[in-house]
């Protein structure tokens, strides 16, 4: 039972691989999306659970003394490639650094420039949160004349826009991010009418998938022999 156990784990670590892998799929033509990778680790006993009921503990059904399983996703933040649109409220950052936006009073971070105006003539990310100077506050607006130079600085004003960097920062829905502030030690350089593609490379991608996917049919294999094993040694030892 416990080769049966050890297989089935292997089996959900490849379904959360082939979750994140689908993730990351479908955001390949998601501006600023950073893709996911999965971490693992092992460990040296986990009790195992029948699951018919997923939204119940489930019924342990014994422990495996050694295993590995998912520890974390975690975002890839390499730069992704930049795209010229010549809109002068699409924003790219090369280097490190992400446009730091307010929703409801609470702070996100994002490397998706794609920004517009609001009614009230309010700088906004498409999902109409603000995004901020480096003052944290609201930036106002004229689209026929607002023109930012490579270091986020909007002319005309004493302000810019707010590009930090982040530690221990975490994914938040797509393509924002929570994080702690850090100073930038790093150069970046912002650059207008352009826009960051996510850094998802579909062959990649694809190959993970089919990795992923060996893998599982080989581990089903094994619990399907285990399976079979088993049912025999209950017949032969039934005989006697």
């Amino acid at each position: 039972m416990r080769g049966i156990y050890g297989a089935t784990a292997g089996m959900l670590n490849s379904f959360a691989e082939l979750d994140s892998i689908s993730n990351n799929l479908a955001n390949l033509n998601t501006v600023g999306y950073k893709k996911d990778y999965n971490l693992f680790k092992s460990v040296y006993e986990k009790e195992i659970r029948s699951y018919q009921d997923e939204k119940d503990r489930g019924t342990s059904i014994g422990n495996i003394y050694s295993s590995v399983v998912l520890d974390e996703v975690i975002p890839d933040t390499t730069q992704g490639s930049l795209v010229e649109t010549n809109e002068k409220l699409d924003f790219a950052i090369e280097g490190t650094g992400f446009f730091k936006v307010e929703r409801n009073g609470n702070f996100f971070y994002t490397r998706n420039g794609d920004f517009s105006v609001n009614q009230e003539g309010y700088l906004v990310t498409k999902e109409g949160d603000y995004v901020l100077d480096n003052q944290d506050n609201p930036i106002l607006v004229n689209p026929e004349d607002f023109f930012v130079d490579n270091q986020g600085n909007i002319s005309g004003t004493d302000v810019s826009l707010n590009i930090v960097d982040l530690e221990n920062f975490t994914k938040y829905g797509y393509t924002y991010f929570t994080g702690q502030e850090i100073e930038s030690t790093t150069p970046f350089e912002l650059k207008q009418g352009y826009l960051e593609n996510s850094n998802v490379n579909a062959l990649n991608e694809m190959l993970r998938m089919i990795e992923a996917n060996r893998k599982f049919d080989i581990l089903q294999r094994a619990v399907a022999t285990g399976d079979s094993l088993n049912a025999k040694l209950i017949e032969v030892t039934s005989n006697f």
